[in-house]
This record gives C-alpha cells, sequence and structure tokens, in this order.
C-alpha cells in the first residue's frame, strides 16, 4: 500500500469536526451556477462490466479530498446544484417549524451524530467524511456496494428497483437502484430522521427522501448528484453535486475506529 497518502486517525477527525462546526458560521452560502440539463458525455472509453453496464468498481475520494476536502463544497456551497437566476437562492430552505429547529440546532453543533461515531447517513457519508477517507465501490449484476472507510459504513443496493422495505429505518436508509442508459440512480428512503447533513445544524427527519445519481464521465471520475426532497423540513428540494475521483490501485481501506 502506498505511504503518500496521509489520514488523520479517527480521533484527530472527530477533534477536526468539532473545531470546523465551531466556526461554521463564518463559510457563505452556495454562490453556484444553475446545473446542466445532462451529464457531459465520457471523454474516453469507459470499463464496462460483462453485462455491458459502466464499471465503477474502484477505490473513490471526493475530488477535493485530504483535510481540505473538509471544507470546499461541505461549508462554503460550492457542493449545491441550486437553481435560478443570480444570485442564487440558498441551497436549504426551512419550512417554519424547521426554520425554528435550525437555528436552536445552531447553538447545539455538539450533538451533530457523526462526531458521536454514528454513521452519517445519505448523502453525507460521500461528502463528510467523504472528503478525508476513501469508498471503495464493489459491483456485480444484481448489487452495487459502497464500503466507506469512515465508520466501516457499507450500503448495498440491489440493482432490480425493488420496494424498499416496510416498517424499517435506519441512519443510511433504505437504497434501491435502477440503470438509466451508463447512470446508476439509487433511490433512499427509510431514514430513521436521527442524521444530520453537515456540521452547521442543516438536518433531515423520517420524511426524508434521496435520488442519487453516479455517472462515469471518464475512467477515473464519477459525477455524483443527489436530491434530497423532505417535506416536513424543506419547502423545495436541495440539489447536491460534486466528482469523485479514482484513488491510486496500490492503496486500500485502512481500519477505523470511532469510539466516542
Amino acid at each position: 500500500m502506498s505511504a503518500s497518502r496521509v489520514r488523520l486517525s479517527p480521533a484527530l477527525t472527530v477533534c477536526a469536526l468539532l473545531a470546523v462546526a465551531a466556526c461554521g458560521a463564518a463559510f457563505p452560502q452556495a454562490q453556484t451556477a444553475p446545473p446542466p440539463t445532462a451529464a457531459p458525455a465520457p471523454t474516453a472509453p469507459l470499463p464496462r462490466q460483462p453485462n455491458g453496464r459502466p464499471d465503477l468498481q474502484g477505490l473513490w475520494l471526493k475530488s477535493a479530498g485530504g483535510f481540505r476536502g473538509l471544507f470546499i463544497g461541505s461549508l462554503d456551497g460550492t457542493n449545491f446544484a441550486t437553481r435560478g437566476g443570480p444570485p442564487p437562492a440558498p441551497p436549504f430552505e426551512y419550512t417554519p417549524w424547521a426554520a425554528a429547529e435550525k437555528k436552536d440546532r445552531e447553538r447545539r453543533l455538539y450533538e451533530d451524530p457523526e462526531p458521536h461515531c454514528h454513521l452519517p447517513g445519505v448523502p453525507r457519508a460521500l461528502d463528510q467524511p467523504g472528503g478525508l477517507y476513501p469508498v471503495q465501490i464493489v459491483q456485480d449484476e444484481n448489487y452495487v456496494a459502497l464500503l466507506h472507510e469512515a465508520m466501516h459504513d457499507v450500503r448495498i443496493s440491489p440493482t432490480d428497483n425493488s420496494d424498499h422495505p416496510r416498517r424499517y429505518w435506519a441512519w443510511d436508509g433504505d437504497s434501491r437502484g435502477r440503470w438509466e442508459g451508463d447512470t446508476f440512480v439509487v433511490d433512499v428512503s427509510n431514514s430513521n430522521g436521527r442524521a444530520w447533513l453537515d456540521m452547521q445544524g442543516n438536518f433531515v427527519d423520517e420524511n426524508e427522501h434521496v435520488l442519487e445519481r453516479f455517472t462515469l464521465t471518464d475512467p477515473d471520475t464519477i459525477l455524483y448528484e443527489a436530491t434530497i426532497t423532505d417535506p416536513t423540513v424543506f419547502v423545495k428540494p436541495v440539489e447536491m453535486r460534486f466528482t469523485l475521483k479514482r484513488v491510486p490501485a496500490e492503496q486500500q481501506i485502512l481500519e477505523y475506529s470511532c469510539l466516542e
């Protein structure tokens, strides 16, 4: 395994998360351009599975990775794909109840579940701490699995667009996938309502629904898009977009022990 990539220990990561949360209000809101109507066409032949689907397998890291990835996109808003004319609307538009709850959480940032070693939830797992730790994608004709180094979080999506289970709630919810052309689309429901979206107290409840899109734009780049809806929390959907870059093949997921 290459020794060129240096990672923080889980304990130092928690300290960093708490420190950044304390000063998060100093970062500006999103100022991004409207999203394109379609993912860019691949610039090189894509690796494919025997069934012809794009092969997403490999080790991936948020493109603004490393410690810098904790700040870029997550807190300055550049992850968000807001729509409308300049200036774009803020990414989070809360219902009256949720706005009051969000304001109260700003004084309770220490309650963020992630520094307390809970699973980050979706889509946060690919953003924070995804900017610090890699995710391994394993794929066959029936499933696409995301194995996160952080928290040893595992998410398995069947590719048959099957129904979500009943009477089941979890930090990551339940994921059901399907292919739309060369894009893998994941429908996420059944959230337990306890996950936060970031270190600034933005949150969802048990009515969260996420639609994710994984598009391989070249052999070493995945465009990740997520649309988050939650009718009791948000006035309109929240849209996120960033890229994942392939990690050199000689590297691997390491042990991660998060102990509160």
